[in-house]
């Protein structure tokens, strides 16, 4: 049997997991969901999950930093030059991911068990921020630059909560200039 058959089942039998944990929170509180339910949802043995997972809390867990390491990888590709310091490319990045797994993302964004999607996108936002302020922003104390990150991603990610609440009304296009105007208001990146 080949690597990619492998990969392909692992990557169907993650997919379904991810998919019934979803729909049985939408259904209760994640601390009354079980391996057994979400295995039957999932139509998998309890072994298979077992195989991947230890119990609900560490597929949670792990799907939330899977989705974290695309936004990280996303955001870092961002790099300010004096001529375009423009966010609107990356926020329509990490939007179409958003709209592509709306379902998941939007169940565990809303999700107040341990840390949540919500605040670990909040810290991915505010090291990016800093990271381009340090690097492009001169003349700030870092007690003032951090206060500036910290607004900056709240905002964001009240943007991103608002569009998922609303059932993605709006363009990508649309949330992402709306986005990228109101970041370069506030945060005038452009190198001086």
């Amino acid at each position: 049997m080949g690597e990619k058959r492998v990969d392909r089942r692992i990557r169907r039998t993650k997919r379904l997991l991810r998919q019934a944990l979803a729909e049985l929170m939408n259904e209760k509180e994640f601390k009354d969901i079980t391996v057994k339910e979400i295995t039957e949802r999932a139509d998998l043995n309890r072994g298979t999950f077992y195989f991947h997972y230890t119990d609900t809390y560490d597929l949670k867990d792990k799907i939330e930093n899977e989705l974290i390491d695309v936004f990280r990888e996303s955001l870092d590709s961002y790099q300010p030059t004096e001529d375009n310091h423009s966010v609107q490319e990356i926020a329509a990045s990490v939007l179409g991911y958003i709209q592509e797994n709306w379902f998941i993302i939007r169940t565990l964004f809303h999700d107040t068990t341990g840390e949540s999607l919500r605040s670990k996108l909040m810290r991915v936002l505010e090291d990016t921020i800093y990271r381009v302020q340090v690097m492009h922003v001169q003349g700030e104390d870092d007690h003032e630059r951090k206060y500036i990150c910290r607004f900056l991603a709240n905002g964001i990610v009240g943007m991103v909560a608002m569009w998922l609440e609303q059932e993605k009304e709006g363009s990508l296009e649309e949330i992402s200039r709306v986005a990228d105007d109101l970041i370069c208001r506030v945060f005038p990146v452009g190198v001086r």
